[in-house]
C-alpha cells in the first residue's frame, strides 16, 4: 500500500476521525477523494498560513471530504443498529 505523506499527529487524528481510505489501486486516499487530490489536501494541512490560490480548491476539497466521511459513517450506523423493536403487545381485554 501506498501511504499519504504526512506526520504521525496528523496521521492520528485522520484515522481518529475514519478520515482515511485505501483506494482500488492501493493507495492511501482520504475519503472521497482520489490520490491527487488528497496529497494536495494534506499539503494544504501542513501550510501555515495556507497560500491564498490553494484556498477556493482546498474548501472545495474539504466539502467533498466530509460528505463522503458522513455518508461512510451514516452507512456503518445503519447497518450496524439493532432492529427496531415491536412495539408491546397488549393482552386482550376478554
Amino acid at each position: 500500500m501506498k501511504t499519504l505523506e504526512m506526520p504521525a499527529a496528523q496521521r492520528n487524528a485522520l484515522v481518529e476521525h475514519h478520515a482515511l481510505a485505501v483506494d482500488a489501486r492501493g493507495e492511501e486516499v482520504l475519503q472521497g477523494l482520489n490520490p491527487e487530490e488528497s496529497r494536495f489536501f494534506v499539503a494544504c494541512m501542513l501550510q501555515e498560513p495556507m497560500r491564498p490560490e490553494a484556498q477556493e480548491r482546498f474548501a472545495q476539497l474539504h466539502v467533498q471530504h466530509e460528505a463522503a466521511r458522513l455518508r461512510l459513517a451514516r452507512v456503518d450506523d445503519e447497518s450496524s443498529g439493532e432492529a427496531p423493536e415491536r412495539p408491546p403487545r397488549l393482552a386482550p381485554k376478554f
